[in-house]
C-alpha cells in the first residue's frame, strides 16, 4: 500500500518559502534597480521624478538578477529554520524522506523557472526599451546637459564644444521636436580614422532634433540639424582659413535598433531571416547592393560601347548625356577611364529637354581628352538611385545646333555631377533582404570590390547570429539558475542544520554567484566566439547543479 503524501507539511513549507521569497525579492529588487537608475540621474539623463518612474520601469529587468538570489536566500532560511528545529528529524521518524520535503522547494523552483522564461521572453525586453527611450529619446535636452556642463558633443565626425546651450520656441509649422540655440560653439571636425581635419569656430549655431522615423530597411534613427552663423574654419593640413555658413544635418540610428537584448524572443528568433534590422548590418546591405547596382550598371555601359559605341546616362532635369567612346578601363579608388576612340577624344553630347520629348537643338557637345567616371557620394541623392559623376578633362564645348558653326569654349576641367543610369537596379537590389542580396550578389564576386562588401556583410552576420544564440542561450541559462538555486539553497541548509543562517547562505552563495558570473560571462564570450563560448555559458549551472546534488548525496546518507 503506497504511502500518503504529506500534503499539509508540503503546502506549510510553500507558504513559508512563498512569504520569503516574496520579501527577499522585494528587498533585492529595489536596491539593485535604484543602483541602475542613479547613473543617468547622476548624468542628468532623468529628472527627479523621471528618476522614480525611471526605477519603477527598472524593478521587471532586475528581477533576472534577483529572482535566483532571493530563491536561494529564502529556500536557505526555511529550510535551517525547519532543520534546526528539528521538524525533518521528526518528519524522518515518520517515515517522510528527504526527497520528499524537498518538494515544495522543487516546485516552486519549476515556477520560478518558468517565470523566469516568460519574463525574459517578453516582459523584460518592452521594459529594457521604455528604459532605454526615457534616457534617450530627448536628444536635444541631453545635449543641452552635455553642453552646459563644459562636455562635449560628438556627432559623427564632428565634436560641437560652445558656451552654453539654451532652448527655444519652434516656429509655427516646424517639423522638430525641438531646438536649441548653441552660444559661441566650437567644432572640430575628423576623418573615419578619427584623426582632426578642420577646426572652427562661430558665433552662434542652432541645433533643431527631429522626430524618430522607422522604415523596413533603415530601423528607428532621429536625425539632428545643425546651422552655424558666421563660420571660420581652418584646415589643418592647409591651414586655410574659410568663413561661411555651415549647415549640417546628421542621422543618428537608434540604439534601441543596435542591440538584440531589446528584442523579445519571437524577434529574436525573425532576426536569423531579417538581419538587416540591425542597423550596422542594414549600413553593409545597402553598400553590398551600391557596388552590385554599380557593377551591373558598368556591364550595360561596356556592352552599349561595343554594340552602338556609346552609354546614355540622365543628369537631374532628366536629359540625355550620350557619351561616345571606345571602352571604359578600371582606374584607382572605385575610378574608371572612358577612353576614346583612336586616340580622339571622348564625346559628350547634353541634349536638351523640349516638351515631352528631347532635342539637340540648345544642346551642348564636350569633347574631352580624357574622362573619369565614378559614383557620386553626395548625400543628396535620391534613396533607392545611384549617382554618378564624370569628370571631364581638357574640354572644348560648343553648342549641338544643326547646320551652324560657333567657337567653342575650353576648359581645363569639367565635373558633372548627379547622372543616372537609365536601367539602375539599385532600388530593386535595395529591396532584397540580406540572404537573398548575398544569394544575388554571389555570381558576380569575381568582382573584387563585391566580394569585399559580401565578405564583411556575412562576417556581421555570424557575428549577428552568434549573438543571437548567446542571447538565447543566456536567457534560458538564467531561467535555469533559479531552479537550481532554490534547490540549492534548501539542500545546504539540511546539511549545515548546526551552522549559523549566514553561514549557511555564504555555502550556497557564492556557488551561486559563480554561477551567475559564469552565465555573463559565457554569453559575452558566446558572442564574440561563437559556440566555443556556450560550454562556458553552461558551465556555473551544470556546476551549481552537481554541487547541489553532490550535497544532497550527503544529507540523505545522514
Amino acid at each position: 500500500m503506497a504511502r500518503p503524501q504529506p500534503i499539509t507539511l508540503w503546502r506549510s513549507i510553500l507558504g513559508e518559502l512563498t512569504r520569503n521569497l516574496l520579501l527577499a525579492t522585494a528587498v533585492l529588487v529595489t536596491v539593485i534597480a535604484f543602483s541602475a537608475t542613479i547613473k543617468p540621474l547622476a548624468d542628468g539623463r532623468l529628472a527627479p521624478f523621471e528618476a522614480l518612474k525611471f526605477l519603477l520601469l527598472a524593478i521587471p529587468p532586475m528581477l533576472a538578477y534577483a529572482l535566483p538570489f532571493a530563491g536561494c536566500f529564502a529556500s536557505t532560511l526555511v529550510y535551517h529554520r525547519l532543520s534546526s528545529d528539528n521538524e525533518f528529524v521528526a518528519a524522518a521518524s515518520g517515515g517522510i524522506s528527504h526527497r520528499s520535503l524537498l518538494v515544495p522547494a522543487a516546485f516552486l523552483g519549476l515556477i520560478l523557472f518558468g517565470g523566469m522564461l516568460a519574463l525574459n521572453a517578453q516582459i523584460i525586453p518592452r521594459f529594457l526599451v521604455t528604459m532605454q527611450t526615457m534616457i534617450t529619446e530627448d536628444v536635444a535636452k541631453l545635449l543641452a546637459t552635455r553642453i552646459n556642463r563644459g562636455q562635449s558633443v560628438e556627432l559623427k565626425k564632428l565634436i560641437v564644444f560652445a558656451d552654453r546651450a539654451q532652448p527655444i520656441e519652434l516656429e509655427p509649422g516646424s517639423e522638430a521636436r525641438t531646438a536649441l540655440v548653441l552660444a559661441r560653439p566650437t567644432v572640430i571636425e575628423t576623418d573615419d580614422a578619427g584623426n582632426v581635419v578642420s577646426e572652427g569656430s562661430a558665433g552662434r549655431a542652432t541645433l533643431w532634433v527631429f522626430p524618430e522615423v522607422s522604415s523596413a530597411d533603415s530601423g528607428p534613427s532621429t536625425r539632428v540639424a545643425m546651422r552655424f552663423e558666421d563660420f571660420a574654419s581652418k584646415d589643418v593640413k592647409t591651414g586655410l582659413v574659410t568663413g561661411k555658413t555651415l549647415p549640417v544635418s546628421i542621422t543618428v540610428p537608434s540604439s534601441l535598433s543596435d542591440d538584440p537584448k531589446f528584442l523579445r524572443s519571437d524577434e529574436l528568433r525573425d532576426l536569423r531571416s531579417h538581419p538587416e534590422r540591425m542597423s550596422w548590418i542594414d549600413v553593409r546591405r545597402r553598400r553590398l547592393a551600391d557596388e552590385l547596382a554599380l557593377r551591373r550598371t558598368l556591364d550595360d555601359m561596356t556592352r552599349s560601347l561595343e554594340a552602338a559605341g556609346s552609354f546614355t546616362l540622365l543628369d537631374a532635369a532628366g536629359r540625355q548625356i550620350v557619351v561616345r567612346a571606345a571602352s571604359i578601363k578600371p582606374g584607382n579608388n572605385r575610378t574608371w577611364n572612358i577612353l576614346p576612340k583612336n586616340g580622339g577624344n571622348v564625346e559628350i553630347d547634353l541634349l536638351r529637354t523640349e516638351g515631352a520629348g528631347l532635342s539637340r537643338t540648345g544642346g551642348v557637345r564636350h569633347l574631352a581628352r580624357s574622362v573619369v567616371l565614378a559614383p557620386d557620394t553626395t548625400e543628396d541623392r535620391p534613396d533607392g538611385q545611384m549617382a554618378l559623376r564624370l569628370e571631364l578633362r581638357d574640354v572644348a564645348s560648343s553648342p549641338l545646333n544643326e547646320g551652324t558653326t560657333s567657337e567653342s569654349t575650353k576648359r581645363e576641367r569639367l565635373p558633372l555631377a548627379g547622372l543616372l543610369a537609365p536601367n539602375d537596379q539599385l532600388a530593386s537590389l535595395l529591396k532584397l533582404g540580406t540572404l537573398p542580396l548575398l544569394i544575388e550578389s554571389a555570381p558576380a564576386e569575381k568582382d573584387g570590390n563585391i566580394a569585399l562588401r559580401a565578405g564583411d556583410l556575412r562576417n556581421m552576420l555570424v557575428y549577428l547570429n552568434d549573438e543571437i544564440t548567446s542571447r538565447q542561450q543566456e536567457r534560458l541559462a538564467v531561467a535555469a539558475s533559479c531552479l537550481v538555486m532554490m534547490l540549492t539553497g534548501a539542500i545546504t541548509a539540511l546539511r549545515f542544520s548546526k551552522s549559523l543562517p549566514l553561514t549557511v547562505y555564504l555555502w550556497s552563495f557564492f556557488p551561486a554567484l559563480v554561477c551567475v558570473i559564469t552565465i555573463s560571462g559565457g554569453q559575452q564570450f558566446a558572442r564574440s566566439s561563437g559556440w566555443i563560448g556556450l560550454p562556458l555559458l553552461w558551465a556555473g549551472v551544470a556546476a551549481l547543479a552537481l554541487y547541489t546534488f553532490w550535497t544532497y548525496l550527503i544529507v540523505r546518507k545522514h
